[in-house]
């Protein structure tokens, strides 16, 4: 009996030795933005326990064994998990990478301890909760050592000072940079910018 097969390839050449697992671990966060669904934020679903995400990693590195694992997680604001850091460490021993996206609103001692672990960070600016300077000692600090991108959310009430800060995350160097238009409920309609 003949089966046929469907093959996933990476459409770039140099991505193909590489397995992705982009993973939501929790819906707790420290922000309560207006434009992002309380789903994303509210708490309702509990981090799950380290021992089946260590589990899970190990098995992926398994099967793919002949791949370069990448896991990217987030949830909520990931780093508020409070294993957050032993799974990170877990997988920096199994070879595995780790990125991250977070809002960056961790102290700059628990980035500048930690950063050993992450091999990409993406830092959202989320201008209703966000700490500026804050946020652009955090996104300086990573910038040394890990593959840093940042997203700048758009708010359109607060334009202006995003677009501000895009500008100076734009100063430091060496970062990849988007500036996110906001939709409304994460569905298709975009919020209208044209009254800003």
């Amino acid at each position: 009996m003949e089966t046929n097969y469907i093959k996933l390839e990476h459409s770039t050449p140099e991505h193909a030795d590489w397995f992705v697992v982009n993973w939501c671990l929790g819906n707790t966060c420290n922000y309560e933005c207006s434009y992002c669904p309380a789903a994303l934020h509210d708490g309702s679903k509990y981090w799950p326990d380290p021992s089946v995400i260590k589990n899970f990693i190990a098995r992926v590195k398994d099967h793919y064994f002949h791949k370069q694992i990448y896991f990217e997680f987030t949830g909520g604001e990931v780093t508020m998990y409070k294993h957050f850091i032993e799974i990170c460490q877990f997988c920096t021993e199994m070879g595995v990478k780790v990125g991250l996206i977070s809002n960056g609103s961790r102290t700059l001692r628990y980035w500048e301890e930690n950063k050993q672990y992450f091999d990409h960070v993406c830092l959202s600016y989320h201008p209703e909760f966000a700490d500026e300077k804050h946020f652009i000692d955090v996104v300086k600090m990573l910038n040394n050592d890990v593959r840093t991108h940042v997203n700048i959310m758009m708010s359109p009430e607060k334009f202006d000072h995003c677009y501000a800060v895009a500008n100076k995350v734009k100063n430091l160097g060496n970062i990849s940079m988007a500036l996110q238009p906001l939709i409304h409920d994460f569905g298709e309609v975009v919020y209208d910018y044209n009254e800003f």
